[in-house]
């Protein structure tokens, strides 16, 4: 049978038959040969698994140890090459306070610093053939019997290590050389093996054994947490006639030490085991989700399906949420021809009409709202200065006139554009409005050259600077003198300038690096700043100068924009 006539057949079947052909084809096959292949390579991966983290364990260990012995040896070779000590031990026939002196001024403070900073050694102990007397444990005399014939000396300052077995003590031992005397030094580490092994019956939760012994074999230490026999798990007593032999691995420190980590064979098939019962689990697993998958698809996907397209064919009107895009000779394929066409000519007259005319209609509301909300404001205040004229408030009168002029001129229309002399005079109406309400106490100067009133600007671009001037600096004069705010303008270059200088309280030169950013308490500002960087693509078109107790000035230097005339 070749394979377009397999395709056709395949294309004349139901959806339900289709789908359970395709998942049973692309699931059941998959998952077999998965299986097969996991459990084949598994033993393999696990074992390496456990090879390299018996290493890891292994260097570990080695690390630890080696970093602590090294401590050691950098301690007492720092001894055995005093000059300090050296110098001391290099006396000829020490008297009684030569012998105090060497003591207390030099023995004393080293082998004290030495031992604040490995606070784990049981002793220091300097032996030595001069005729000193015995220091407590920090000066012994050579004797037949101590410790010290026990050594190899090598006439090296090279640090060498003894292990006591019958005090079950590690001695760490160095040369040291006087300059003039041939006398024998010996400076001496005693430390007790618990203190170096510390730590090492917890690097790992399976069972292991660890051993260190000395070029001797002489046992330094020996950890096991292998349980017995009778303690075996059933896994492991099914596992243990297989695998009676262990994982092993050894390393060698540079003083000859050996350190030897194992772990039982059975312990590691123990994973191995679990897994591929684990696998043969999920492959149950697997198989059971598939058949379930199989029949929740036939029950939830093709019954409703099939269910529309019986709906679709009497009642064109339930199609309008559908969007068909399979292609093929089954029933999703029937519903694709016979409707897709009427459902995207009725989407399209959703979009293009029915959506563009509601905003539409939004936006004319918009627009209404915006024409009664500031005719109504602007009738008000006509009509409250009218009633002031007639009662003979004539201060009123051109307070409601000041109002109405500045908030027409600082509206416009609804444009976020006007022109320098617009700007200028919603600005003069504002600060006149200020000055009655500040009783006149300020002089207001403006010098704005007239070759720039017709170039245009955005909106309320000088009045929050003005308004910051007064609240910020000249409510704030502290001596008695009269403030002054002064508007200036003019064009220089390519660019239009405006000054905006007052005579207040000034500012510090932190406030002045602060003033701009975005924490600050300054909102007219910023949002000026952000209007500018977004209208006329520039950040730095705002600049203060401010001294305390003199006054600030702000400069705000813009593009020459197209003229009203233009």
């Amino acid at each position: 049978m070749s394979l377009n006539k397999i395709k056709l057949i395949f294309q004349r079947f139901s959806f339900q038959k289709k789908i359970v052909a395709i998942s049973f084809i692309s699931g059941i096959f998959p998952i077999v040969i998965l299986t097969i292949f996991s459990i084949a390579i598994i033993q393999h991966f696990i074992l390496s698994q456990e090879k390299s983290n018996n290493e890891d364990n292994l260097t570990s260990v080695y690390q630890q140890i080696d970093l602590r012995l090294k401590t050691y040896e950098d301690a007492l070779s720092f001894l055995s090459s005093s000059r300090f000590l050296i110098d001391g031990l290099s006396i000829e026939s020490p008297s009684n306070f030569e012998q105090y002196d060497l003591y207390m001024n030099t023995l004393v403070p080293l082998f004290s610093s030495i031992h604040s900073q490995q606070d784990m050694l049981s002793n220091i102990t300097l032996y030595t053939t001069i005729d000193l007397f015995d220091h407590g444990n920090y000066v012994k005399k050579i004797a037949t019997d101590d410790i010290t014939t026990n050594f190899k000396l090598n006439n090296t300052t090279k640090v060498s290590y003894f292990f006591d077995t019958k005090s079950k003590k590690i001695f760490l031992y160095s040369q040291i050389f006087s300059n003039i005397r041939e006398d024998i030094n010996i400076v001496v580490f005693e430390i007790a093996p618990e203190v170096i092994f510390q730590n090492l019956d917890t690097i790992s939760n399976d069972p292991y054994a660890l051993t260190i012994q000395t070029d001797k074999e002489e046992t330094l230490f020996h950890f096991s947490n292998q349980p017995k026999q009778s303690q075996l798990s059933f896994i492991h007593r099914l596992l243990q006639p297989f695998a009676q032999s262990s994982s092993e691995g050894t390393k060698t420190f540079a003083n000859s030490w050996s350190l030897t980590f194992s772990r039982p064979f059975y312990s590691i098939y123990t994973g191995v085991l679990i897994l591929i019962f684990v696998a043969f689990l999920i492959f149950v697993f697997v198989l059971l989700m598939l058949t379930l998958s199989i029949w929740g698809l036939s029950k939830t996907v093709v019954l409703p399906i099939q269910q529309l397209t019986e709906t679709m064919k009497g009642s064109p009107e339930n199609t309008l949420k559908l969007k068909p895009t399979y292609q093929l000779d089954d029933e999703i394929g029937y519903l694709y021809r016979s409707f897709y066409q009427m459902i995207q000519q009725i989407q399209n007259l959703i979009d293009q009409v029915y959506k563009s005319e509601i905003n539409q209609k939004k936006h004319e509301l918009r627009a209404l709202q915006a024409q009664i909300n500031p005719h109504f404001f602007y009738n008000s205040l006509s009509l409250i200065s009218n009633k002031a004229i007639m009662i003979g408030n004539e201060e009123i009168s051109e307070m409601t006139q000041l109002l109405s002029r500045f908030y027409r001129l600082s509206l416009n229309n609804g444009k976020n554009t006007l022109s320098i002399e617009k700007e200028l005079d919603l600005t003069l109406t504002y600060a006149k409005i200020q000055l009655k309400m500040h009783n006149n106490s300020f002089d207001l100067i403006t010098d704005v050259h007239h070759d720039i009133k017709e170039y245009e600007i955005i909106t309320l671009l000088i009045q929050p600077f003005v308004e910051n001037a007064i609240f910020h600096g000249i409510d704030h004069i502290e001596e008695n003198r009269r403030g002054i705010l002064t508007i200036r303008g003019s064009l220089v270059d390519d660019f239009i300038q405006f000054e905006i200088t007052d005579n207040g309280a000034g500012m510090t030169s932190d406030q002045v690096s602060n003033i701009l950013k975005h924490h600050s308490k300054h909102y007219g500002i910023q949002n000026v700043q952000q209007r500018i960087s977004l209208f006329y693509d520039i950040n730095n078109a705002i600049s203060y100068k401010s001294e305390l107790n003199v006054g600030t000035t702000v400069l705000i230097k813009l593009p020459k924009e197209r003229s009203i005339n233009e």
